[in-house]
């Protein structure tokens, strides 16, 4: 197989399950993995500049390990990264060396169980011009990035051991919409009861509620991934999960949602 810079680790990994050891021997940063529930999140969305850039290591280092276990590098010259790519906005970098940070450690609330997507939503809203928000958390956010960035906000990210810091700014104007309006329905439990009645479709169910972050959204999406055209997905949630909506309207994901009460909501997704 030829990669690039931009091939994704799961296409590494599917071509040759030698990959993930390999990658992880280059930087400890990628133990994640070894798990089969974070690697369906993780290797997906992650290219071998994104590997380079998280784990803090050269792109050519990557490439000489992965060349060594048979996968061939196409045209080595163009792929060597200029790593000023990845330097943040410099309008972030100027509020850091001002102390126009406002700092939320999100550790925490997820430590309890909790979903700290509107705490965070909440402190990017109330930001006075020229302000930066810095989220302190234990990996890298990548959903809320993507929400972010449909709002008008910038981000960069820096990680010192475990610890991943998160910057957003607001540079531009919010996106129209978060989520396709025709896609993503909250209904009452009544209703989705009916709608899971009448569903045409095989369902198959999985229970989130005990799974600390991000597993359950990591688990809902390695399900997905497996589900067939003529099949549905219920999922016993103890919230709302912000995060996920926009990734299943990328994905072209159907979501009824129906909230029993504070800690139990029920979602049918389906294509």
């Amino acid at each position: 197989m030829k990669i690039n810079s931009e091939t994704k680790i799961s296409a590494l990994i599917k071509t040759n399950s030698q990959a993930i050891e390999t990658i992880i021997s280059v930087s400890p940063s990628f133990t994640k993995l070894r798990n089969p529930l974070l690697r369906g999140i993780l290797a997906s969305r992650t290219s071998i500049s994104d590997a380079a850039r998280i784990g803090k290591c050269e792109i050519e280092e990557l490439f000489q390990a992965l060349v060594r276990i048979g996968f061939e590098l196409e045209d080595y010259s163009t792929e060597k990264q200029d790593m000023s790519e990845e330097i943040a906005n410099p309008k972030i970098l100027k509020a850091i060396k001002s102390s126009k940070i406002n700092s939320l450690d999100v550790r925490p609330t997820l430590e309890r169980g909790g979903d700290p997507f509107n705490e965070i939503m909440r402190e990017l809203m109330l930001l006075q011009d020229g302000y930066g928000l810095e989220v302190i958390n234990s990996f890298e956010p990548t959903p809320l990035i993507k929400i972010a960035r449909d709002k008008g906000f910038d981000s960069w990210i820096k990680t010192e051991g475990d610890v991943v810091f998160t910057y957003f700014l607001k540079v531009g104007q919010a996106k129209k919409k978060e989520h396709s309006e025709d896609q993503i329905f909250e209904i009452s439990f009544a209703k989705h009861k009916e709608k899971v009645a009448n569903c045409n479709k095989e369902i198959h169910e999985i229970d989130v509620r005990d799974l600390e972050m991000p597993l359950p959204m990591v688990t809902i999406l390695k399900e997905l991934e497996k589900l067939k055209e003529n099949e549905a997905l219920y999922v016993n949630h103890k919230k709302i999960p912000q995060y996920l909506l926009p990734e299943l309207a990328e994905r072209n994901f159907t979501t009824w949602i129906a909230k029993v009460d504070e800690h139990n909501v029920k979602l049918l997704i389906y294509k």
